[in-house]
């Protein structure tokens, strides 16, 4: 249900860290001051969440820096995603690379608190009428940069959309906190791309110690398979 493919080594992963500092100056703060919470790039989950025109609007704002600094990067995830899918791959232009999470130390979570969730951005996006994007097929990726000493991680929960969605309609659970199956953790490692559909319940996971210099910065991006290969974008 998870596979990770180590496609940075500890060098790459510390000159993508650094880069991304260079670029301190186009992050999006993401939560109420004084918690230092960015990302860099336009998310969907967020800037699609009252308009899709917002989200587009932002995203070609930043993909031009982010190409310019991230190209070699998102060849290397490119063709990763293609040897996991086995099919080809590309960048949707109208929508926004993949970007960074951004958690600086006293943003990052120490209790499981983050919101349990299934990755259904793709519905807010304005996808043409002629494209007809197969939402069976979702892909979902994670490429952890830095991440805090006391390590990084996802939750997740043996059940999928459609199997939250029947349980709903028959009144069985309200949210998906209300799921009473198993949390399985799954950890990360800094250089290895996560993929999954997005499709089984899922949050990020707390990390239990903080210490003051800590960090957690992950690439975080999805897909969706239409007209013959996997569009990719955040």
């Amino acid at each position: 249900m998870i596979t990770a493919r180590t496609i940075l080594s500890k060098e790459e992963c510390m000159q993508v860290h650094k880069t991304v500092h260079q670029l301190r100056k186009h992050w999006t703060r993401r939560a109420q001051p004084p918690s230092p919470f960015f990302t860099l790039g336009a998310a969907s989950y967020r800037d699609a969440a009252e308009t899709s025109e917002g989200y587009t609007c932002k995203a070609q704002q930043d993909n031009g820096v982010l190409w310019e600094h991230f190209e070699w990067l998102y060849e290397r995830v490119r063709t990763a995603v293609e040897q996991y899918v086995g099919g080809p791959a590309v960048y949707k232009a109208e929508f926004a690379l993949p970007g960074y999470h951004i958690w600086l130390a006293p943003a990052i979570i120490t209790q499981p608190v983050a919101p349990m969730h299934f990755d259904l951005q793709y519905r807010r996006l304005p996808w043409s009428s002629s494209e007809s994007p197969d939402a069976t097929r979702p892909l979902s990726f994670t490429l952890p940069i830095h991440l805090p000493q006391q390590g990084g991680g996802l939750n997740w929960w043996d059940i999928t959309y459609e199997e939250f969605a029947a349980a709903y309609e028959l009144g069985l659970v309200k949210s998906p906190a209300d799921v009473k199956r198993a949390m399985r953790y799954y950890p990360y490692t800094c250089g290895q791309l996560v993929l999954h559909s997005g499709q089984m319940l899922h949050q990020i996971a707390p990390t239990a110690e903080v210490q003051e210099t800590d960090e957690r910065i992950t690439l975080q991006g999805h897909g969706l398979y239409c007209h013959g290969q996997w569009q990719l974008y955040w």
